[in-house]
C-alpha cells in the first residue's frame, strides 16, 4: 500500500470522535507502533497506533460542519462522508468509532448497517459507555500522566454513562490542572497498553479484532 500523504479531507487539531480517514502502511515489526499523531485528539492518536498509519486525515466533513456525535449515528451521512468519487483520493481505511452512551448494540447495528455496500473498507466500533473508559483502562498509563496512582472504582466498561467522562475530567482537575484536557487525553492515548486495555476493556479488545484483517 501506498505511504504518500493522501489528498483528502483537512485536518483538524482538535477533532475528538469523527468518521477518521487513515493510510494503512504495512509494518515488520510484531508490536504495536506508535506514530506520532498531530493532526487529532485522542482517539486519532490511539487509531493511529493500532495501524500502524503512515498518515492519518480527521475528522470528515457533512455539509461543511465537522462529523462527529449524533451526526455519526445517521445512515445516509455515514455514507456520504464515506463514499469517495475519485479513487485515487479513497483511503486504505476509515474508522468510525462513537460512544454507546448506553445504546451499545443499537449502535453497532446501525453503524454496521451503514457501511454495507461501501467501497472503502471501513470498522466501526461502539466505545461503552464512552472512549474514555478506554483511556482510564491503563492503571500505569494514568499514573504516569497525571503523576498519580489512580483507578476506577469498577472496570471501566461496567461504569455508568458519562462516568468515565467525569471521573477523568476529576482526575485532570485534581492533579494536572494546568495542562489541557485535550493534550491529557492524547498522552493517555499515546502511553496506554494496548494489550492491558484490551484484557479490561471487551469492546476495545473486539476494536482490536476487527482491525486485524486491516492491518494485512
Amino acid at each position: 500500500m501506498s505511504s504518500s500523504t493522501p489528498k483528502g479531507p483537512a485536518s483538524s487539531p482538535d477533532g475528538i470522535r469523527a468518521a477518521s480517514v487513515l493510510r494503512v502502511l504495512p509494518s515488520p515489526r510484531s508490536s504495536w507502533a506508535r506514530p506520532t499523531c498531530s493532526c487529532g485528539g485522542a482517539s486519532s492518536t490511539l487509531v493511529a497506533s493500532l495501524q500502524r498509519a503512515s498518515s492519518f486525515e480527521e475528522p470528515l466533513r457533512s455539509r461543511g460542519k465537522l462529523a462527529r456525535g449524533s451526526m455519526l449515528h445517521g445512515h445516509d451521512t455515514l455514507q456520504q462522508l464515506l463514499t469517495w468519487p475519485d479513487e485515487e483520493r479513497m483511503p486504505h481505511l476509515a474508522v468510525v468509532l462513537v460512544d454507546a452512551d448506553g445504546k451499545a448494540e443499537e449502535r453497532q447495528g446501525a453503524l454496521d448497517a451503514a457501511l454495507e455496500g461501501l467501497t472503502v473498507e471501513a470498522v466501526a466500533s461502539v466505545a461503552i459507555q464512552e472512549f474514555e473508559a478506554w483511556l482510564i483502562a491503563d492503571g500505569e498509563a494514568v499514573k504516569s500522566v497525571l503523576r498519580k496512582p489512580l483507578s476506577p472504582p469498577k472496570p471501566p466498561e461496567r461504569l455508568g454513562r458519562r462516568e468515565a467522562k467525569e471521573l477523568l475530567q476529576q482526575w485532570s482537575e485534581e492533579h494536572a490542572s494546568k495542562q489541557e484536557p485535550a493534550e491529557l487525553r492524547r498522552q493517555l492515548a499515546e502511553q496506554c497498553a494496548l494489550d492491558e486495555v484490551a484484557r479490561v476493556c471487551p469492546a476495545f479488545a473486539e476494536f482490536l479484532r476487527g482491525l486485524r484483517p486491516a492491518r494485512g
